[in-house]
């Protein structure tokens, strides 16, 4: 393959995965003679690694002959691994060892839905804040770390602090401002109706009523934002059909790897048998669907949607 179609394929896949939250790594032989900074080949794969935020970390020649052809690059925000080049002696390239120092990203919260105000507010009543006696005589500073000992043990006590792994997961390209603002009101409207006084059936009535008009809006806005992003992507890449079959089978998911490699179409199928089995066996005993008669003159003349 071309030097120069490699570049413009390393770039498109760049540019795909260039703006995500999660790490980058490019691992690979490029064949191209890194160490020699006049060689226009090396020089143009290096501005491309420095364009997009990566970081070259193999300085060791990597070939029997000499050369650094093979690369380990990631972002610069990212720890600096300290990369390995040993001479295992079963080919004339180097092997290249390192370690990652990447973790998933926690968040420190607390489960403020389950904090009992009452026995709260009993235990804020008798704790050393409300004690007139225990911080007359402090200063600013003492006060200050009285405060957050005090509210800290307290909250420890009731809504204790837990450690969150936090998934992030890819953008949908097509939803805009529009649409996060649609989603704001939608869960702004869910919570109204999750605290409507269930006494009150007119008010609760009017919030479910409300929440799900404006679900069903946001969900056809959604679909609405898809179906317009798709066609304009398809529209605009026509020209270009290996780009176009790449966007086609990100829509369709192709090329995704499987949840779990283990899964076989033996196993698939004893699923899927299990699945129907139970629906069968739980609906065994429901009455026979009913049907209402289409009135004398009608007729399907087309369908659509």
């Amino acid at each position: 393959m071309h030097v120069c179609i490699v570049f413009t394929e390393f770039s498109d896949v760049m540019d795909r995965v260039a703006t995500t939250a999660e790490p980058i790594y490019v691992i690979d032989y490029v064949n191209i003679r890194l160490d020699r900074t006049d060689d226009p080949w090396s020089r143009q794969f290096t501005e491309l690694l420095t364009l997009y935020g990566l970081a070259l970390h193999v300085s060791a020649p990597t070939h029997d002959r000499g050369g650094l052809l093979d690369v380990v690059a990631s972002r610069v925000d990212l720890p600096t691994p300290f990369v390995d080049v040993i001479n295992v002696g079963l080919s004339d390239h180097r092997l290249l060892r390192w370690t990652s120092a990447h973790q998933a990203a926690t968040s420190v919260r607390r489960p403020w839905s389950r904090l009992d105000t009452e026995a709260f507010k009993a235990d804020l009543l008798s704790s050393a804040l409300c004690r007139p006696s225990d911080w007359s005589g402090l200063d600013v500073e003492q006060l200050a770390r009285l405060y957050d000992t005090e509210m800290t043990s307290l909250l420890d006590r009731h809504v204790p602090a837990r450690s969150v792994v936090c998934r992030r997961r890819q953008s949908d390209p097509c939803f805009d401002d529009e649409c996060r603002a649609a989603k704001r009101l939608t869960r702004k409207l869910e919570r109204a109706a999750c605290r409507a006084d269930p006494t009150d059936a007119a008010a609760a009535t009017a919030a479910n009523a409300a929440w799900t008009a404006q679900r069903l809006t946001y969900l056809a806005l959604r679909r609405q934002k898809r179906e317009q992003f798709w066609r304009c992507k398809v529209d605009a890449e026509r020209s270009d059909l290996r780009q176009l079959r790449r966007s086609i089978d990100a829509l369709l998911g192709r090329g995704r790897v499987p949840s779990c490699d283990a899964i076989g179409p033996t196993e698939f199928h004893r699923a899927f048998d299990g699945k129907v089995n139970g629906v069968r066996s739980l609906t065994a005993d429901a009455p026979p669907p009913t049907f209402t008669p289409v009135k004398p003159g009608f007729s399907l003349s087309n369908f659509g949607h």
